[in-house]
């Protein structure tokens, strides 16, 4: 993929993030919510953000296909996604919950395909002023400065996120962490930004059991950018991701620097597997 190319799209997603937070913003404490079918939140707000995020990307990459989370909403006028080279996977507002009751932590996550895999990545903490960036083999940048995953020292105390979630393996791997290891988690209502703050080592690890691509696709190039590593819940890779399947499936996911990720894959490899 050309580099000049990359740089664009690294260009106008950025743009297309920061437009998102002055939506975000200007609505936040006034915004109107409903429920969807599937029994998660969805705000004017996350509507808003999605319609002029997929208006600019069909008026600036009309070849390229898109992938979102309230694609439902909007009429397809993008190309194929199962055809295209090129595909962008968006998440308008992660963390919808946090933002429809006032609670300030909420994020936008845009990423850019190429045949499956990530090579562009933004996600912007909105309400934190955190811009993340990566482009493939170049690196991942928190507003404009490089980050790095981290290992601590073995023996140190982790600091984990992990999702509220009922699923068998979720609740396994919360108990396994908090219970028998004694590691601290966290749950910021946004997976995008705990796989960013993983890549920026102000997490030592996160893990999803119920993980759509866009939650996870921006994340994902950040953590590896950053020198993490993140695998689904057995140690499998991840990539390419599947654009002919059905979007909305799961894709469980844990994501750490390298040392660590193996330590915590042993705490759920026997669930995972």
């Amino acid at each position: 993929m050309p580099d000049a190319l990359i740089q664009d799209l690294l260009t106008l997603a950025t743009r297309l993030a920061t437009e998102a937070g002055d939506i975000a913003r200007e609505r936040f404490g006034h915004t109107r919510s409903q429920m969807k079918a599937d029994a998660s939140l969805v705000t004017d707000a996350d509507q808003a953000i999605q319609a002029r995020i997929l208006s600019t990307i069909a008026e600036c990459c009309p070849d390229h296909g898109v992938v979102a989370e309230e694609m439902i909403s909007h009429p397809q006028v993008h190309a194929d996604r199962t055809t295209a080279r090129y595909c962008w996977v968006i998440d308008p507002l992660d963390g919808t919950r946090n933002y429809a009751q006032g609670f300030p932590i909420f994020s936008t996550s845009i990423a850019v395909l190429d045949r499956g895999r990530p090579v562009v990545a933004v996600v912007a903490g909105h309400s934190l002023g955190q811009l993340y960036t990566a482009t493939i083999g170049t690196g991942a940048t928190l507003n404009g400065q490089p980050i790095q995953a981290h290992d601590p020292e073995v023996g140190r105390d982790l600091l984990l996120a992990i999702p509220t979630s009922k699923d068998p393996l979720a609740v396994y791997v919360a108990h396994a962490w908090t219970a028998q290891r004694g590691f601290i988690v966290r749950n910021l209502g946004s997976t995008a930004l705990h796989l960013a703050m993983v890549a920026s080592g102000a997490l030592n690890g996160a893990f999803s059991k119920r993980c759509k691509i866009w939650d996870l696709a921006a994340g994902l190039l950040l953590v590896t950018e950053a020198g993490g590593c993140i695998t689904d819940a057995t140690g499998r890779d991840l990539l390419p991701f599947s654009l002919t399947a059905d979007s909305a499936t799961d894709l469980p996911f844990l994501a750490a620097a390298p040392a660590t990720h193996e330590r915590l894959l042993q705490t759920i490899r026997p669930a995972g597997s």
